[in-house]
Formats: structure tokens, C-alpha cells, sequence
């Protein structure tokens, strides 16, 4: 016996994961402010768990509903919302390449405010293409 929800609950599930994936990152951040010193992996792990899950509930809630990708409305701000997420996300690969291959020493910020540019404007974006998709069924 087989488990179905609709595309519509799909995505709400992998919008819920993708907001858990990304407040995993409170209590570690709460902790480093107050001067503790946590470990990151554990963090990293749920944090990718959740977005990457979630993504790939959405991604089956828009297979459910036959949407063809950038043949749809408002399909270049998809593209574009896209890229800056996919661009976000590779901010880290000089980062891990300088510092696990060649073993330099680096700061951290311009590779976070990088990729959290990056994402944010991917997401803010793909928000607004949501919010109007509402507004129309309506």
C-alpha cells in the first residue's frame, strides 16, 4: 500500500523541511555568539538534510504536476532563481578547495555572506514567483 499526497502537500512538506533545514542554524549560531564553542558537522548535516530533502519534495510536487519547467509562467525568474541559488551554494568551492586541499587558513565570512547573497536572492525571488502563483488560483 502505497502513500499519495497531492503535489500541493508535497511542497508544503518540502517547504517545511527546507525552513527546518535552515533554523538548524539558531541554536549553533545562539551558542557561538554567547562564546561557545559547538561542533559544526552535526549542524552542516541537518542543515543539508533539510534542504536537500525539501528540494527534492518540491521537486516532486512540480513532476506530480506535469509543469515542464521554464515552458510555465514567470519561467525566466525561475531560471534566475535558480542560478542565484545554485551560485550561492558554489561560494563554498574555493573555500574548501584553499582550505582542505591546499590547507591555507582562511576567513569564513566572504564565503558565507557569498553564498547566504546568493541563496537569499534565489529564494526571495522563487518567493515571489510562489505568492503569485497563490494569487492567481485565487
Amino acid at each position: 500500500m502505497g502513500f499519495s499526497l497531492n503535489p500541493e502537500a508535497w511542497r508544503w512538506l518540502g517547504n517545511g523541511l527546507i525552513l527546518l533545514g535552515v533554523l538548524v542554524w539558531v541554536p549553533f549560531l545562539t551558542a557561538t555568539v554567547a562564546g561557545e564553542d559547538w561542533p559544526i558537522l552535526p549542524f552542516l548535516a541537518a542543515h543539508l538534510a533539510g534542504v536537500l530533502g525539501g528540494w527534492r519534495l518540491r521537486a516532486r510536487a512540480a513532476a506530480m504536476e506535469g509543469r515542464p519547467g521554464e515552458a510555465q509562467h514567470g519561467g525566466r525568474r525561475r531560471w534566475l532563481s535558480r542560478l542565484l541559488i545554485y551560485l550561492g551554494v558554489l561560494a563554498w568551492a574555493p573555500y574548501f578547495y584553499q582550505t582542505r586541499i591546499l590547507g591555507r587558513e582562511l576567513d569564513i565570512s566572504p564565503y558565507l555572506a557569498a553564498h547566504l547573497t546568493g541563496v537569499l536572492s534565489g529564494v526571495a525571488l522563487r518567493l515571489s514567483l510562489e505568492l503569485e502563483r497563490l494569487r492567481t488560483r485565487r
